[in-house]
């Protein structure tokens, strides 16, 4: 029995380091040394399980484009055959009989209908057709197109088509189409006895609106005959130029304002000397600092004068002359 006492002391001392050991633990949840890692955390059965996923690429649209540079057209992208191909370089010749053609298209199956895209790129090049420079672009059926037009009258068809009706299944895309450039940049307003002549450019449909508008309040005659056209290129502060010459003829009974660039001239009848000088400084007043202004403005005084002195003078000469009534007159 005295043999066995050595052992269960030892056995005893090991029973206690691995009880300590087992408290120690317990009393701080995985906290790792200093230096080392801490240990993973355990989740428990409430807890969800993070799944890592793949994310997957995009598929990629189906993509074709037509950009007319110049005197030459690019095609590019893709086409879903070799007979395809014929049609829609046959489409190009149509539509730009003068152009030189540089033909990059590459034959790849694609999941729309034929006659649906075929539909879809006879318009996108039909609205490239209004353009002198500029692009049109098919991604899947939604066609974008980009560029400058050819005049005013093309600008107005390209966007009266854009907003529809459209071919089937075809969507529009925001594009950026621009009006023709006019260099110098030229508006006009003509002053008449019965109405106000609008001509020349204007920037852009809202200016249009509000030129009119203004019009309206400063001129009281019954018709106003607006031919502006849209156009790009006007120069900066265009609008305020173009509301303090409208307000400078509006004093006068009759004349003309004209824009071309930077230069302003106005030219007229006021109703008096006095009011010609002040339309003439308050013009140069109000005018933005990059315009300049030149004034032909007569008033009524120096006309009428002679014809009022023909009418008048002999009149009282004529009762200067005459006989007296009263009596006891020679």
């Amino acid at each position: 029995m005295s043999r066995f006492r050595p052992r269960m002391r030892v056995m005893g001392i090991a029973a206690a380091v691995v009880l300590v050991g087992a408290l120690a633990l317990r009393t701080d949840l995985g906290a790792a040394p200093a230096g080392l890692p801490a240990p993973p955390a355990v989740l428990t059965p409430s807890q969800p399980v993070p799944v890592l996923v793949a994310d997957k690429p995009a598929p990629r649209a189906y993509v074709w484009s037509a950009t007319r540079i110049e005197s030459s057209i690019r095609l590019r992208g893709a086409v879903p055959s070799d007979e395809v191909r014929r049609t829609v370089l046959g489409m190009v010749k149509a539509h730009f009989p003068d152009l030189a053609i540089e033909d990059r298209l590459k034959v790849t199956k694609g999941a729309l209908p034929e006659d649906q895209w075929l539909g879809a790129v006879s318009f996108g090049l039909q609205q490239l057709s209004h353009l002198k420079r500029g692009s049109a672009r098919l991604a899947d059926i939604a066609l974008r197109v980009d560029g400058e037009a050819q005049s005013a009258a093309d600008y107005a068809d390209v966007k009266k088509a854009l907003a529809g009706p459209l071919p089937k299944g075809l969507t529009v895309a925001k594009g950026n189409i621009k009006p023709p450039v006019a260099d110098p940049f030229i508006f006009v307003a003509d002053l008449g006895a019965n109405a106000l002549s609008l001509s020349g450019s204007v920037p852009s449909e809202n200016a249009r609106k509000e030129v009119r508008e203004l019009s309206r309040q400063l001129f009281r005659r019954p018709g106003l005959d607006d031919r502006l056209e849209l156009a790009s290129g006007a120069p900066r502060d265009w609008d305020e130029a173009v509301a303090a010459a409208l307000r400078a003829l509006s004093q006068l009974e009759s004349g003309k304002i004209a824009l071309a660039g930077l230069a302003v001239t106005i030219e007229g009848v006021a109703p008096d000397k006095g009011t010609a000088v002040a339309i003439s400084y308050q013009l140069r007043r109000d005018l933005p600092a990059l315009f300049s202004t030149s004034e032909s403005i007569s008033w009524k005084e120096a006309s009428a004068a002679p014809f009022m002195a023909a009418k008048m003078v002999p009149s009282i000469r004529g009762r200067a002359g005459a006989p007296s009534s009263r009596p006891g007159a020679e």
